[in-house]
């Protein structure tokens, strides 16, 4: 688990360092992103528009208390507390990364929708709350869940929205690629941290 957490955290690092002194990264991410909104444009725009209308506060608040009554009706505490560390850890991590990197966002003739976040772009904040919570999801599913219809379809259901999320940053043009690239490889490092202190702390 050790060697996961240094592979993910080294191409973390390795990204960040390329997007902030590598000009042609964000030529490629813009050249990505237009071909995302060309082959999707077919689609309405209302279904990218999802992750930032009451559905992504309702994929916060299931997982934090449904498995937060499991965990407390069945005295789990250190799942508990993990869980509900998410997402002040990765608020607390994007508000670190974001004006320290302090990377544009994509132009606003981009954006296909009326948001405009006035907030730096790497990492998508997005994207990175989503991989870590729902990534432990799929961790206690793993863990607890004993019907096995029931924990594939709700894996399915969290792998699903974790991409969904991402995609729908860079098709709405508020995000590059490598923004939610970079999101899901400090995702995939911290998700390695909690399963780590899940496995081996008392």
């Amino acid at each position: 688990m050790l060697r996961k957490i240094i592979f993910f955290a080294v191409l973390f690092l390795l990204l960040t360092f390329t997007v902030s002194f590598c000009p042609v990264v964000t030529q490629w991410d813009r050249s990505l992103l237009l071909f995302v909104q060309k082959y999707l444009s077919f689609l309405p725009v209302w279904l990218p528009m999802l992750p930032d209308c009451i559905l992504y506060t309702a994929m916060l608040i299931i997982p934090l208390l449904g498995f937060g009554i499991y965990f407390i009706k069945n005295r789990l505490w250190k799942d508990l507390i993990i869980l509900y560390s998410v997402p002040l850890i990765t608020f607390i991590l994007n508000c670190i990364l974001k004006p320290l990197i302090r990377r544009p966002r994509p132009p606003l003739e981009l954006h296909i929708t009326d948001i405009h976040p006035d907030s730096f772009s790497y990492v998508s904040s997005h994207s990175l709350v989503t991989m870590c919570l729902w990534g432990m999801v799929i961790w206690y599913l793993n863990e607890y869940c004993q019907n096995r219809f029931l924990k594939s379809l709700l894996i399915s259901v969290s792998i699903l929205w974790i991409l969904f999320v991402g995609l729908s940053r860079v098709w709405i043009g508020v995000h590059n690629p490598t923004d939610v690239l970079g999101a899901y490889l400090l995702g995939l490092c911290l998700l390695s941290i909690y399963i780590f202190i899940e496995k081996y702390s008392l």
